[in-house]
């Protein structure tokens, strides 16, 4: 016999402690939110640390109140999803009190967050942090097998929330009366009309050679900070791991497509820090030309800079190519110096209100776990500022639907594509975060590099530290990285495989290339970019791959410099190249001509750490939180203070590399310069110096670097040494 329908007043009962029940579970939530932040902030010790608590508290304040509001959307999401469960349990229960029902609640919603955590570790595990990889409720997602887990992941991750759904909403229906559910029908109905009427999203197909001759090319740079130039396959590299996914190595897409690139070997920036390298990039200028030359620039510096410049995005936009810079958080200077380009879908750059916007929404865990998506993006906007929010998949999906929209408009386009994948701390998603790794490592570094931002920001004896690291961390952080390199490659196939679906790619000139590389535990170096020129100057070698129609494949081993690329760019495109640039074409080396080497000239950028230089003292500066200030009238931005801002530029190391030597100038606090001459071809980690045994090739090598720091002037290799190099 069918039982009895609750009577209203029973399902007012159900109602409120149903609702009771999950508001005690968010008010848990927040609470515990709020705890963390409190311990969080309360742990932390340095100058920006203290300031938020003093000057910025009603800031904070303002961000707690306003994440209110993405409790209430899930209490609502919460109680229509969990009083199905209740209805049903306590329907079976002797126990059918306010407060029994209220704990039901309560429970159910406890299992309902424990699997969207769940979910969140197998979908998007670079939301945790170190403490929490590792951990049971991560483990346990390891104990079926290989050859199990994308079965039983895609069941319980995939469809079983849509079951669960589909569920609750008939639930819902036959719980409405009869005019109610008509109504909820008719609802339905004109929704799913409307979505048939509306014109569909299509991808553009167009046949491949169509009108080609007569449409100019495109150009697509693909990039990823701090890849290296040497640790890619088609460079040589080979991992240490080769079992498994690894044994395809790091860059298998990347590697099959250089097959028929022009791949330069050595490829160097003068600068190895994001902004600055980007601007000399861009603009083909040394720093000491468009006066970038440390991340903290001030308003006036870069309203002064993009005043003076021409960046390669302006003069093409002026041939009328649609110009983008599209990227996640370390092409977060998008926002701050734009660079020509007319379309910036990027994260805002780091200014101390988003540090602090983003400790507070990462306390508040619901909001990564439930509103990284489309609705959460417009409830949230500031979301897409946080560098856990724009993921690279992420990124490449916003590629992926322009070149759709592109296809359409046959508009030619030139866009930059930039990756955070292979930044310190090397941290990326699952698979990728232990494709190269040992399985037996249990140190600190699991998935990330164990990190501490005091010790960074307020510190000047990181080099002791880090070097103090056993090998098996250092293996590991080699590891991490590759990792990081192989989800940068996988992103880079994507966007191939939509130039190719769209019939753009036999029209478009594709570069792979980063802003600067990274040290990595060579000799002499430990980790970081831009700190120095000891060791083997990996933070400093970039790849650089072109293809494009009428390039010619191969290796080119000649050194050139990054601020080569946008006029090759333009030559490659025929479009005259501006006065003002400094850096020389390669395009007549990829039509066939005879290459031959070009000098580099590089400087430090902003002095983290000032490694030592064996017999040098070197000039004193503070650690970076006594070196910069917050500007509340310009965005809340790090700048660097007025007085630090000539003691900075006169601490910076200067190199020049020729083809087989390499001389550094490091500045001494006694106001002197010192040189070391190092032979590449016999010592590539430049271990010992040859400055007094040398002094015939010391001395015009000295001479052409004191022109560039001094003068501003870049001597020619056959100036430097007329009868060739010794």
């Amino acid at each position: 016999m069918r039982k009895a329908e609750p009577t209203t007043e029973k399902k007012t009962h159900l109602g409120a402690g149903v609702a009771a029940g999950v508001a005690a579970f968010l008010l848990w939530q927040y609470g515990s939110a709020l705890w963390r932040l409190a311990n969080q902030t309360g742990g932390m010790d340095n100058k920006f640390s203290r300031l938020a608590r003093e000057e910025y508290l009603a800031f904070l304040a303002g961000q707690n109140v306003q994440v209110l509001g993405a409790y209430a959307i899930l209490g609502l999401a919460a109680a229509l999803l969990v009083f199905p469960l209740v209805a049903w349990w306590t329907g079976r229960s002797r126990h059918r009190g306010w407060l029994a029902v209220a704990l039901r609640a309560f429970g159910v919603a406890v299992v309902l967050h424990g699997y969207f955590m769940f979910r969140l570790v197998h979908s998007r595990p670079y939301f945790l942090g170190d403490a929490d990889f590792g951990e049971w409720y991560y483990r346990i997602l390891e104990l079926p097998p290989d050859s199990w887990r994308p079965i039983l992941n895609g069941l319980l991750f995939s469809v079983l929330p849509w079951l669960a759904l589909g569920g609750v909403a008939l639930w819902w229906f036959f719980a409405l009366r009869p005019r109610a559910r008509a109504v909820a029908l008719a609802l339905v109905a004109v929704v799913g009309v409307g979505a048939a009427l509306l014109p569909e999203a299509r991808t553009a197909v167009v046949a491949a050679g169509e009108g080609e001759e007569d449409r100019p090319l495109n150009v697509i740079i693909i990039a990823s900070d701090s890849l290296r130039g040497d640790r890619l396959g088609y460079s040589g590299y080979r991992p240490e791991r080769t079992d498994g996914a690894a044994a395809a190595g790091v860059s298998p897409n990347i590697d099959a497509w250089a097959a028929g690139a022009a791949r330069f070997g050595r490829c160097y920036t003068p600068i190895a820090s994001t902004l600055e390298s980007a601007v000399t990039m861009m603009a083909s200028q040394y720093p000491h030309t468009h006066s970038i030359r440390q991340m903290y620039p001030d308003k006036e510096r870069v309203e002064e800079t993009e005043r003076s410049i021409r960046p390669i995005a302006e003069v093409l936009r002026e041939q009328g190519y649609d110009t983008a810079a599209i990227g996640d958080w370390c092409a977060g200077y998008y926002e701050m110096m734009p660079l020509g380009f007319e379309d910036v879908s990027v994260s805002s750059f780091d200014n101390f209100r988003i540090y602090m916007s983003q400790a507070v929404l990462m306390a508040h865990f619901v909001v990564p776990l439930y509103f990284d998506n489309v609705l959460g993006y417009r409830l949230f906007p500031q979301i897409g500022s946080f560098a856990q929010f724009v993921t690279p998949d992420v990124v490449t999906r916003r590629v992926e639907e322009k070149l759709a929209r592109q296809a359409e408009s046959r508009r030619p386009f030139f866009w930059h594509v930039f990756y955070s994948c292979n930044h310190l701390p090397f941290r990326s998603a699952d698979p990728y975060c232990r494709m190269f790794t040992d399985p037996s490592y249990k140190g600190p570094h699991q998935t990330g590099v164990d990190f501490d931002i005091d010790q960074f920001i307020g510190g000047t004896d990181l080099e002791d530290k880090w070097k103090a690291l056993p090998e098996a961390d250092t293996r590991q952080i080699r590891a991490l990285y590759d990792g990081c390199t192989r989800q940068f490659d996988d992103c880079f196939a994507r966007i191939l495989a939509a130039l190719e679906r769209n019939g753009l790619l036999a029209n478009t000139v594709v570069v792979v290339t980063a802003d600067h590389g990274d040290d990595l535990y060579e000799p002499g170096v430990t980790l970081g970019h831009g700190l120095g020129f000891n060791g083997a100057d990996h933070s400093f070698h970039i790849p650089l791959a072109i293809r494009a129609p009428g390039v010619k494949a191969g290796d080119i081993a000649e050194q050139v410099r990054s601020i080569d690329l946008a006029p090759t760019l333009l030559d490659l495109l025929g479009v005259e190249k501006p006065s003002s640039w400094e850096g020389r074409s390669l395009a007549p080396w990829l039509r066939g001509a005879t290459p031959a080497d070009l000098p580099f000239y590089g400087e430090t950028g902003f002095p983290f750490i000032q490694f030592k230089v064996a017999g040098v003292e070197r000039p004193y500066l503070p650690p970076m939180d006594e070196l910069t200030d917050i500007d509340p009238n310009y965005n809340h931005q790090f700048v660097l203070k007025p007085e630090w801002r000539e003691p900075l530029i006169a601490a910076k190391q200067r190199c020049l590399r020729t083809r087989d030597w390499k001389t550094v100038c490091t500045p001494k606090k006694d106001g002197g310069r010192h040189f070391g001459l190092f032979h590449l071809p016999t010592d590539p980690d430049c271990r010992r110096d040859l400055a007094a045994e040398r002094p015939g090739v010391l001395e015009p090598m000295q001479a052409a670097l004191e022109r560039w720091i001094d003068r501003r002037e870049e001597t020619p290799l056959e100036v430097i040494f007329p009868g060739g190099e010794p």
